[in-house]
């Protein structure tokens, strides 16, 4: 069980793996059997309540789920027992929603005063449209709303607006910083709220780090310090480079960002140029995660201003 959620699970959170069992003895494995698929998820404190829950859409996952396994389901629900701590990270009498990668997204009281929505299937890509799409990895809510707000008026406000970006350039056989418009144009701060900083660490290795393990089979030992970002209207860009290149930075295997203002701005995707022109632009909150070794760009912010945060992770 993940340690880092074990004692209550959020939004955000990825289900940790566990044994279901129904009370005929039948068993299945959550992450084996139930993934792939949207899924509901509920724990009734009684029978009156997991009779009244609403019928699952199609292609909906609904189970029940208590220390034992809870009675009187409506249908299109099955029920099981789980173990007594991994029920405690849900809670009692809630009702949750998760993605088809089992990560939670909301919960409700039951009983429900309103039916939850299914998001829209998402067209496929077939053939063709996959070969040209860069090895990268996106995790939804990896930071809350509330978080990215914070993040964005410590850089603004405390940090008086953090300075401009420069880059290490070779001077006289010595590396220097240099401030270089044809390279990057931005403004960065590495966090002085210490406070803030163990929430980022915190949301990280939660959410990040296991997905980051699951999806590209490696753990992190190491991180460089966070740094705040802000690419201004007309002003902010990072033409294609390599987050790896110099002697001072080949420790680095994975560069993670965090979007912290999508909607704000127009502009400022990711581009990996090697593999084709698709733009990444992760929703607020959300982590991109890829390969240092990987060529890539941040292209001109057109509009507003755009805000995240970068580490790197060895």
């Amino acid at each position: 069980m993940n340690a880092a959620a074990s004692a209550h699970w959020l939004p955000g959170d990825r289900l940790p793996d566990v044994r279901l069992r129904a009370a005929d003895g039948d068993s299945h494995t959550l992450h084996a059997e139930f993934a792939g698929r949207p899924l509901w998820l509920a724990t009734p404190v009684d029978a009156a309540s997991a009779s009244q829950l609403p019928s699952p859409p199609d292609g909906v996952i609904a189970i029940c789920v208590g220390a034992t396994a809870p009675e009187g389901a409506a249908s299109g629900w099955s029920a099981y027992a789980a173990d007594p701590r991994w029920c405690a990270g849900l809670g009692t009498g809630l009702f949750w929603q998760a993605d088809a990668n089992l990560r939670l997204q909301a919960s409700q009281v039951l009983p429900l005063e309103v039916v939850p929505t299914v998001a829209a299937d998402i067209a496929p890509f077939r053939g063709q449209e996959t070969i040209a799409i860069a090895p990268v990895l996106q995790i939804p809510g990896v930071f809350e709303p509330e978080l990215c707000l914070a993040l964005i008026r410590h850089l603004e406000v405390d940090c008086a607006g953090g300075d401009v970006s420069a880059v290490l350039v070779m001077q006289d056989g010595e590396q220097r910083l240099q401030v270089d418009p044809n390279i990057k144009q931005r403004r960065e701060v590495i966090p002085r709220d210490a406070q803030l900083d163990a929430r980022m660490h915190e949301r990280l290795m939660r959410r990040a780090l296991p997905e980051i393990a699951r999806v590209f089979n490696f753990e992190v030992r190491r991180r460089d310090p966070f740094k705040l970002l802000a690419y201004p209207e007309n002003a902010g860009y990072f033409r294609a480079h390599r987050d790896n290149e110099t002697p001072d930075v080949a420790h680095r295997r994975f560069a993670l960002s965090v979007n912290l203002n999508q909607a704000e701005y127009t502009g400022g995707e990711f581009r990996y140029p090697e593999f084709g022109p698709h733009l990444f632009s992760p929703p607020t909150g959300a982590a991109l995660v890829f390969s240092c070794s990987l060529l890539h760009e941040v292209r001109p912010v057109e509009r507003g201003t755009r805000y995240a945060m970068t580490t790197f992770l060895a």
